[in-house]
């Protein structure tokens, strides 16, 4: 048998647990506090209508595809822009600290490129479709974005999407192997998803 044919026998036996996005409480906001707070919290007058420690306005009023803040599109949201702007700018933030260090700008960007969402662990229904949307929009575009595939018997592996090969779907595993699988033994999500991901 061709190895891409294993039709998922061995690698949907395994588990998997997904990989965590970068979010707001266990990632960003601490970059925040240390850099934001003074102008951007309610412990003071929350400067701008933005207050980083309400998290609960940050997501309804800041984090959507028209706010500062564009889940999936770091390079369209104004408040990273800011960050990376130089000092003299009129529009650089923060306005009286110390820029930003690479990797937390870089982290910054990746959590906007994730989805922006504020618990990771409890995302919000709306930020569950939005995490789809960035994902699917990613794999569309060419990135490296990995999926949950999920067969027949309820068995998940993470894999990235390779393409369709006439009913089977081609997955490539982090480790470097493909598999092709049938779609027919796939859940019905994950088939409508390979179907999606190729254009049917």
């Amino acid at each position: 048998m061709h190895p891409l044919r294993c039709a998922l026998t061995l690698p949907l036996l395994l588990l998997v647990s997904p990989t965590r996005a970068v979010d707001y409480q266990g990632d960003i906001q601490s970059i925040l506090k240390e850099h934001c707070w003074d102008c951007h919290s309610n412990e003071k007058e929350a400067k701008g209508d933005l207050a980083f420690d309400d998290k609960e306005d940050l997501a309804k009023s800041h984090i959507n595809p028209v706010g500062l803040i564009r889940p999936g599109e770091p390079e369209k949201s104004d408040f990273l822009a800011r960050l990376k702007l130089d000092e003299e700018d009129d529009d650089f933030m923060p306005r009286k600290g110390k820029p930003l260090r690479s990797s937390e700008l870089a982290k910054i960007e990746q959590w906007i490129r994730e989805g922006a969402l504020i618990d990771a662990a409890n995302p919000t229904e709306t930020e569950k479709g939005r995490m789809e949307e960035v994902k699917l929009a990613n794999a569309l575009s060419g990135g490296d974005v990995y999926f949950q595939w999920t067969n027949t018997q309820g068995k998940v592996i993470e894999a990235k999407y390779a393409g369709l090969e006439g009913e089977s779907v081609k997955i490539t595993m982090k480790t470097g192997k493909s598999f092709l699988v049938p779609l027919n033994s796939l859940s019905a999500e994950s088939a409508a998803l390979a179907r999606k991901l190729g254009g049917k």
